[in-house]
């Protein structure tokens, strides 16, 4: 969605919160002759502080589209079966902050956010959970057993498969899913044990992350649950980053 969509959409909204922005500003002496204002001065202050600041209000915009607020009461809802720890997840064991991301091996905007996640990882301030959620037909549901079957080989060699796999083009064969195995360091006789005898973990595992994606009324994926808020699609990893702080200062 482009700049000038975002400002016609939001614009009432804008105008209104330009007023508030505009008369706070103000000081205490100029707040007393405020009413003087015709509407022609109001307008005109209006019109060029958003001719100043036109990147400003559509970042916050952005941000505020993207952070889906108004979830907050699913996100409660549905609080333990998200942020939940029998699935894949790494970071700082001693925060108190966790991020959980809902992806698909198939889906072009989760491997664009990869490095992101791999950034706030190494930023050291959460725990990042992973939740396969195979969303896009039956080659992202072999990919995700796959990863899951290496999780339960391995734990660390599941996040080099994640990252591997998010970074193959194209769709997956057989022959795809057991060069990265390999590549991994995973014998391909134990992937293929764990992919028959874990087979009844890994399908609830992956039916649970499904389900959640509807139960919490999002229309696709990746998205990022945070606290009480939910980002959807390629967040700014500076968003993200605000976030995160303002749950470290609570």
């Amino acid at each position: 969605m482009n700049k000038t969509l975002f400002l016609i959409f939001a614009l009432p909204f804008t105008i209104i919160s330009v007023v508030v922005i505009v008369v706070t500003q103000l000081s205490p002496k100029q707040k007393i002759v405020t009413d003087q204002y015709t509407d022609q001065h109001i307008e005109r202050r209006i019109h060029d502080y958003i001719d100043k600041n036109t990147d400003k209000i559509v970042e916050k915009l952005i941000e505020n589209i993207r952070e889906r607020g108004d979830g907050s009461g699913r996100i409660a809802h549905y609080k333990n079966e998200i942020f939940d720890f029998t699935y894949p997840y790494i970071g700082n064991e001693e925060s108190n902050v966790v991020a959980v991301g809902f992806f698909d091996y198939s889906c072009g905007y989760c491997k664009t956010i990869k490095d992101n996640v791999k950034q706030l990882i190494n930023d050291g301030k959460i725990k990042y959970i992973f939740r396969d959620a195979p969303i896009l037909g039956d080659n992202s549901l072999k990919v995700a057993k796959s990863a899951l079957a290496v999780y339960f080989i391995d734990r660390e060699k599941y996040f080099d498969f994640h990252y591997a796999a998010l970074s193959h083009k194209g769709t997956f064969s057989n022959d795809d899913i057991l060069n990265i195995v390999r590549n991994i360091g995973i014998n391909e006789n134990d992937f293929y044990h764990s992919m028959e005898n874990n087979q009844n973990k890994i399908e609830p595992m992956l039916n649970n992350s499904i389900r959640l994606i509807r139960d919490l009324g999002v229309g696709g994926i990746p998205f990022i649950v945070i606290g009480d808020s939910l980002f959807e699609g390629t967040t700014d990893l500076n968003i993200l980053r605000k976030k995160i702080d303002a749950q470290l200062a609570k």
